[in-house]
């Protein structure tokens, strides 16, 4: 009846666990007269093993500790102080209850741990995911703002210049022819560098394939005389000694001029001014023109421009400030390091940081 009552308490041992373990133990107290003190190991070790598995460390240190001295009392009670039947006592059941709690303490632990790892795996695998999908978003933005770059300057002067062919199409078809001329090869400049774009797009790795090299300040001249054959007059004013820039530096102030022109032939009055100043430290551009006043306000734009240079300019560690000055002015203000020390060494002789 003893082994059964205890085989019971094992049954049940996982729906009530510490009820269980006081069964269990109060129990052994007859085990040694009996001679079941077998079956009251395993029955002790299993119940206190599923109180140390379930339960938190405070928890199962204290019910192990009440249910040593609960052992004792029992066995005091039954048995007297003597034990003249006994074989061994309580202290081997205490042993005993001790050992499977600390196992079944040593398992939660170690099934914490497991989860620990496999969480931090989870989101180490997430993070490394979240890198990847902005890593691909920056390299998105970085292929809209070259694009934006290159198109929006051509396409430009493909409008005007097709304007002013319809315009004189009638009576100076010699203008007229001129303007066609101009048209078609900015057409086939933009063709140009876009079919460059693609072919890095597409990785197709051909050497054979002729790739520009990006443009810089040495290509401001001709980026002027396009802008001025659409009509747009620009004053230029370079103060202090020219020193070669980093080529991130480079193609971000070339790509801040153009942009800034670009806006200015759309909603300006056909006049830019436009000053560029080398210090010791830094080169500051200046690119300010008169507003179309409501014309202008019509027709504001995206604002994708603005953003694509501010963020060019920070890229390089330099600093942008474009909005309405005084005089009813739109100026374009940018600071770029001449040196590039504001850049990582990793990325300072890199012109794609610029894009």
């Amino acid at each position: 009846m003893l082994t059964v009552l205890m085989g019971a308490a094992v049954a049940v041992r996982r729906v009530v666990p510490v009820p269980a373990l006081f069964l269990t133990l109060l129990a052994s107290a007859l085990a040694d007269p009996l001679d079941v003190v077998e079956p009251a190991m395993a029955a002790i070790l299993l119940t206190a093993y599923t109180v140390g598995a379930v339960s938190e460390r405070g928890t199962a240190v204290a019910v192990a500790a009440g249910g040593s001295v609960l052992l004792v009392a029992v066995h005091f009670l039954v048995q007297g102080t003597t034990w003249p039947d006994a074989q061994s006592g309580p202290p081997p059941f205490i042993a005993a209850t001790l050992a499977g709690g600390a196992v079944g303490q040593a398992a939660v632990t170690r099934r914490q741990l497991v989860a620990a790892l496999e969480e931090r795996a989870r989101r180490a695998e997430l993070a490394l995911e979240e890198e990847a999908r902005r890593r691909v978003v920056e390299e998105r933005m970085h292929i809209a703002r070259e694009v934006h770059d290159l198109v929006a300057h051509h396409i430009s002067v493909v409008n005007v210049q097709a304007g002013v062919a319809a315009h004189l199409l009638r009576h100076r078809p010699d203008a007229a022819e001129e303007a066609l001329a101009h048209v078609r090869a900015a057409g086939r400049t933009v063709l140009n560098e876009l079919g460059a774009v693609l072919d890095v797009l597409r990785g197709s790795g051909d050497a054979r394939a002729p790739l520009e090299p990006l443009p810089g300040l040495a290509d401001l001249d001709p980026l002027l005389e396009s802008f001025a054959r659409t009509g747009l007059k620009v004053d230029r004013t370079v103060s202090g000694l020219a020193v070669p820039l980093p080529p991130a530096v480079d193609l971000c102030a070339y790509r801040t001029i153009q942009e800034s022109l670009t806006n200015a032939r759309k909603y300006g009055r056909g006049h830019v001014r436009m000053t560029m100043a080398y210090t010791a430290g830094e080169l500051a551009i200046d690119v300010r023109n008169q507003r179309a006043g409501t014309a202008g306000a019509a027709d504001p734009g995206t604002g994708h421009g603005l953003i694509g240079m501010r963020e060019r300019v920070a890229s390089v560690g330099g600093v942008l400030s474009a909005g309405p000055a005084r005089g009813g002015e739109f100026a374009v203000v940018a600071r770029l390091p001449l040196t590039g020390s504001q850049l990582t060494e990793r990325n300072q002789d890199d012109p794609r940081v610029a894009r």
